[in-house]
């Protein structure tokens, strides 16, 4: 069977990428940084989060992940930005702080304010300090480049998502509630 000509431009790409990782990224001080970061994020959540709302905010985690990741994804892609560092060196590439610390600082939001108008004055202050002091802090310890991308573009980015992830988690629970599913 023959590869076809894109799956092994595909394959030579993540062969260099591994390579790149390899030798510019594992065991460096920004790699161990980004571990660090991750784990106490993580961490931090874990403690933080309200064990009587456990699946409805991993629901919201889970779907607030998957977007940040999309849009994470898609920025690198459209040359947007850049994550010089890699936790691992392939697909998802875990090199975003973004997308762990966004998804879960926004599900804490959602955790502590219920109500809509709170979260959303929450949503938009947390979306202009993340833009405006988060993302340039990560771009000073090099673990986020902008390449044709202004950091308060991000402001409505992070904003939109945050709210569409808690709608869509409000119509998620309204359906199960109208066929009397106790989850």
């Amino acid at each position: 069977m023959t590869i076809p000509e894109d799956v092994g431009i595909q394959r030579q790409l993540t062969e260099l990428h591994v390579q790149e990782w390899l030798s510019d990224d594992v065991f460096r001080p920004q790699w161990w940084l980004l571990i660090a970061l991750v784990a106490i994020s993580v961490t931090a959540w874990c403690i933080l989060i309200k064990k009587s709302r456990l699946l409805e905010i991993c629901l919201y985690t889970a779907l607030a992940v998957i977007v940040f990741l999309g849009i994470n994804e898609y920025g690198e892609e459209l040359c947007l930005w850049d994550y010089p560092t890699d936790i691992i060196p392939i697909f998802p590439p875990l090199s975003s702080v973004n997308m762990f610390i966004v998804p879960l600082i926004f599900s804490l939001i959602y955790q502590f304010y219920t109500a809509r108008k709170p979260f959303i004055i929450a949503s938009a202050a947390a979306a202009c300090v993340l833009s405006m002091v988060i993302d340039p802090l990560l771009s000073f310890i090099r673990l986020y480049e902008l390449i044709n991308w202004n950091y308060y573009e991000s402001i409505p980015v992070y904003f939109l998502a945050a709210v569409t992830v808690r709608a869509a988690v409000i119509k998620i629970y309204k359906i199960l509630e109208a066929h009397r599913v106790n989850i």
